[in-house]
């Protein structure tokens, strides 16, 4: 494996930007490769290839753009290693599909900052009615026997609070594209 950047503080700083991205680097790689297990061996191919052109990263640029151009090329690659299947889509169509992924990234990123913002807004009852139902293996039935209300009146509690999240979200980012505007 290549060495990563030279300098400690660039290597920190990039393997911070690398981490922050798996998420949408996967979400980018699978709306082109549609087979999960597939892309998520892609996405630590990509990863390693990131890794080796770590040094060609120009500190201050778009990490996930670039992240996302490298991972373009990976899922080119393996489409040349899989050219005799016949359910590939075509070249042209891949970098449209590889196009619009790019430009839903920054909009998955602005909404995932402005659901944390909004999730501080919430008073500490409600955030701890978010993490009883959305915990691994919480339920509605399980919040409701927890705190002794009814499942009916559990789900119209949770209900207000994720419309709540989702106004409070689309506020946000109705600001923010304002603000650019």
């Amino acid at each position: 494996m290549a060495n990563p950047p030279s300098d400690n503080n660039c290597s920190d700083e990039f393997i911070v930007h690398l981490t922050n991205c798996q998420n949408r680097l996967y979400a980018f790689i699978l709306s082109l490769l549609p087979d999960p297990e597939r892309a998520r061996d892609l996405l630590q191919e990509t990863n390693i290839v990131i890794w080796r052109k770590a040094n060609q990263f120009a500190a201050g640029t778009n990490f996930d753009a670039w992240a996302c151009k490298i991972a373009y090329f990976e899922v080119l690659a393996e489409r040349r290693r899989r050219c005799k299947d016949r359910h590939l889509f075509s070249d042209s169509l891949l970098e449209q599909m590889s196009s619009e992924a790019t430009s839903n990234l920054s909009d998955f990123s602005d909404r995932a900052v402005a659901l944390e913002e909004c999730l501080e807004g919430l008073d500490s009852r409600q955030r701890e009615r978010l993490l009883e139902r959305y915990s691994p293996g919480g339920s509605v039935n399980s919040y409701a026997s927890k705190t002794g209300i009814t499942p009916g009146a559990a789900a119209v509690a949770l209900y207000r609070i994720r419309k709540w999240l989702l106004d409070c979200i689309q506020r946000r980012l109705m600001k923010e594209r304002a603000a650019w505007t």
